[in-house]
């Protein structure tokens, strides 16, 4: 129990009127009547807020997507008769953008006093949330301060939210194609189809050589696309994943972005799976699909984080050449270095003919924007001089990488899991994989 504010202002005017006690001799009971009056009153609401029970309802568990808005709902209730103040400090942990959150209210008798704290999470992980320090007051002459101990634990996961509005737009898409089916198509694919005879053209690796010494000439094998094929998302892990934009790290929109990537491949019936590199390569959940698939998945991307080290573009090739047996649409979500570009080029090179590189470039919004700038000073020159020859070396290493065969999707950090779903639904519609 502590002095409420109305009580430490009175008592500052007492003492103010006790220090012109000397001038006014004749008024010297005012003050010491004021202030014996006050701490009664202050005495009797102290005892009364006493007898009051506090009950703060907090959610045990909190889910939150990353980099989303969210809210927190808390609700406080007493067994009072009359109307009292509340003021309600909650403290966050570091995974959201603020430290607290204070709200003010009037809970009456019988009511439940409710509190929308909104919040944003801007990093995944879990950590535990205290309980609100709640304090209660009637008229300010005495202030109750209750802290409960109840704990709240909350987790930080991608963003499920955008998962969820994709979701709902695939659905009403689904719903207005009901009932159609793809046919089969004829190209490289892994399902047999039929037996033919040769034409001119025709692959030698497709030759069926028992099936020709049988009719005394050459016959081949035709095969259909796969239904279900092969997709390999890779997060870059290095020290340029760690650089915030929009709140959220490089490797925090990635991850988003994975996630987002991963629901649209199971709801095309591919195949997905999942690795994290750096210095070394960490393998996630190996291709596969379904809900299950899909929670390990995100639990995988969820746990990866982004460590001050380089990102060794050849290590990945080496480890990709060697776990993937058929050929597979690699997507690689990354941030192009500054000049030496060499190593995610002969990655790249290393990786055709056998598989399809999709690289989803995060585009560094400062570093365009100083190459756009037009300069009204010396240093400022030097500035923009220096941010264009990089910004250069990046569109060139981007027109390397095409001319290899690879898939460029150049994005910003916030739009990259849109735009890689983009042109994985392009290379479905045009079969490339």
């Amino acid at each position: 129990m502590r002095p409420g504010p109305l009580l430490v202002r009175a008592v500052a005017w007492t003492a103010a009127v006790a220090v012109l006690v000397p001038l006014l001799p004749g008024l010297f009971w005012l003050p010491l009547a004021a202030a014996f009056l006050l701490l009664a009153l202050g005495l009797a609401e102290a005892l009364a807020l006493r007898r009051v029970e506090l009950a703060v309802d907090v959610p045990p568990r909190l889910v939150l997507s990353l980099g989303e808005p969210d809210s927190v709902e808390l609700a406080v209730r007493t067994d009072a008769t009359r109307l009292l103040h509340v003021r309600l400090r909650q403290v966050w942990p570091s995974l959201l953008d603020e430290a607290a959150s204070e709200r003010f209210g009037l809970v009456r008798p019988g009511e439940l006093l409710r509190f929308e704290l909104p919040v944003r999470a801007t990093r995944r992980g879990q950590a535990r949330v205290a309980a609100p320090a709640v304090a209660l007051t009637a008229f300010g002459l005495a202030e109750r301060l209750v802290r409960p101990t109840a704990l709240t634990e909350l987790a930080v996961v991608p963003d499920l939210r955008a998962v969820g509005r994709l979701h709902a737009r695939l659905n009403r898409f689904a719903l207005r194609g009901l009932g159609t089916r793809l046919s089969a198509r004829l190209g490289k694919g892994r399902e047999f189809d039929r037996l033919r005879e040769y034409v001119w053209g025709d692959d030698f690796r497709d030759v069926a050589w028992k099936a020709s010494a049988r009719h005394g000439k050459l016959i081949v094998r035709e095969f259909r696309l796969d239904r279900s094929q092969d997709v390999l998302l890779c997060l870059d892990c290095g020290h340029r994943m760690a650089a915030p934009v929009a709140g959220l790290t490089r490797l925090d929109h990635a991850v988003n972005g994975a996630v987002l990537l991963s629901y649209a491949c199971n709801r095309m019936e591919d195949k997905v799976g999942l690795v994290s590199f750096a210095a070394s390569v960490t393998a996630g959940p190996r291709p596969g699909r379904g809900p299950a698939h899909l929670r390990r998945t995100t639990a995988f991307a969820a746990g990866t984080s982004a460590g001050y080290v380089h990102s060794d573009y050849l290590a990945l090739a080496a480890e990709l050449r060697r776990a993937l047996r058929h050929r597979t649409l690699v997507v690689l979500f990354t941030a192009l270095g500054d000049t030496d570009h060499e190593p995610l080029l002969r990655a790249v090179r290393s990786l055709f003919p056998p598989h399809l590189v999709l690289v989803a470039v995060l585009k560094d919004p400062d570093l365009e924007a100083a190459a756009a700038l037009r300069p009204a000073a010396k240093r400022e020159l030097s500035r923009t001089l220096v941010a264009r020859d990089l910004w250069a070396a990046r569109q060139h290493t981007i027109r390397d990488l095409r001319r290899l065969g690879a898939l460029v999707v150049e994005s910003t950090p916030q739009d990259v899991g849109t735009d890689a779903m983009n042109a994985y639904i392009d290379v479905k519609r045009r079969q490339l994989l």
